[in-house]
């Protein structure tokens, strides 16, 4: 069976998180040193109140990159960010005029990096709001008019780049995390993917199980009749098992013939049916390779999570299960109580 590995779970693979990690800590160190050149200028331009004001936000820019330079500062920080960064654009747009107008299209650009999807409409539409009705002060309509449209062609854009990048994050997922032998999600993924489990059902209060599968004798199939075959046969297992889950369970293959079943919103009793099937697929119909067909039969471990616990018991629990199934005959069905 398999072991239980009793060390934390590793990051899950985003590829889009990281890189907004990446462009945050570009945008906190970069605006931070260009508003404290700015704040040098205003020195020597003998706007001393100006220069002290941009020096500490330049300051507190840098200490914001500083901190959070290995995880993605809350969302409040970055809306507080934000708008300091938009007053000061504002503001040199009713000072400078047509000059101030450049800086806009940075501002716009920093915030598709710096919210998450749920507020990251709301943020950018009030932002445009906010550019849009100083831009039609300051300046004459016929330009104010064609800068309005540019900032939504900029957005457009943007927004473009945001869904390529998740359309991407989610082939590259997929292609990294999939066996290629059975199609189902590689070992690699799965303690991170029943720590999830354990998050999502104590955010949601709902339910959740995990089944463990191991195939019946398996090495013996191999030795018979060769890897080869033995491959093919566990192919057509692993495509049983994913037909019989349910479209919002997980299949991961744990290692060389044991699989995993995660089932979301699925309490014990309704879980042991989807296991039933699942095995009854695997016992009932004979697997064929070519001209020969053999019969292979698979035991399973069930356990729901109970309230506190951890994620390695939670396996533990299946696994004990699964034990239990294999020492009293095989081809059977525990639930760990």
């Amino acid at each position: 069976m398999t072991p239980v590995s009793t060390t934390s779970p590793s990051a899950t693979f985003d590829l889009w998180q990281h890189f907004r990690l990446l462009a945050m800590r570009t945008i906190y160190f970069g605006s931070g040193l260009v508003i404290a050149a700015t704040s040098i200028y205003s020195v020597l331009d003998g706007s001393y109140a100006a220069a002290a004001a941009l020096f500490c936000v330049a300051i507190g820019f840098i200490l914001i990159g500083y901190l959070y330079r290995n995880e993605l500062a809350p969302q409040w920080i970055n809306f507080l960010v934000i708008c300091c960064l938009g007053t000061l654009v504002s503001v040199s747009m009713k000072s400078a005029g047509i000059m101030g107008v450049y800086w806009m299209y940075p501002i716009l650009a920093m915030v598709f990096f710096m919210f998450d999807k749920t507020i990251f409409v709301l943020v950018i539409m009030l932002i445009y709001a906010l550019f849009a009705a100083v831009i039609y002060q300051v300046l004459p309509f016929d330009y104010a008019w064609r800068v309005a449209v540019s900032m939504l062609v900029l957005i457009g854009v943007g927004a473009a780049f945001l869904i390529m990048m998740s359309s991407m994050q989610r082939k590259l997922f997929t292609a990294a995390a999939t066996d290629s032998l059975t199609g189902c999600i590689k070992r690699e993924y799965l303690s991170d993917m029943v720590m999830q489990a354990i998050q999502k059902s104590e955010r949601a209060k709902k339910p959740v199980s995990l089944l463990q599968i191991d195939m019946d004798s398996f090495q013996s199939v191999n030795d018979r009749y060769g890897y080869l075959f033995g491959d093919k046969v566990l192919e057509e297992a692993a495509r049983r098992i994913r037909n019989a889950a349910r479209e919002h369970d997980s299949v991961i293959r744990s290692s060389g013939a044991e699989f995993v079943v995660i089932m979301p919103n699925t309490a014990r009793k309704a879980a042991a049916d989807v296991a039933t099937d699942i095995l009854d697929r695997i016992r009932h119909d004979p697997f064929t390779v070519k001209s020969l067909t053999v019969t292979v039969t698979a035991s399973g471990g069930l356990a729901e999570l109970k309230a506190g616990q951890q994620w390695g018991e939670w396996m533990e629990a299946a696994d004990s299960a699964l034990y239990q199934a294999k020492s009293q005959g095989r081809n059977r069905l525990k639930v760990a109580q």
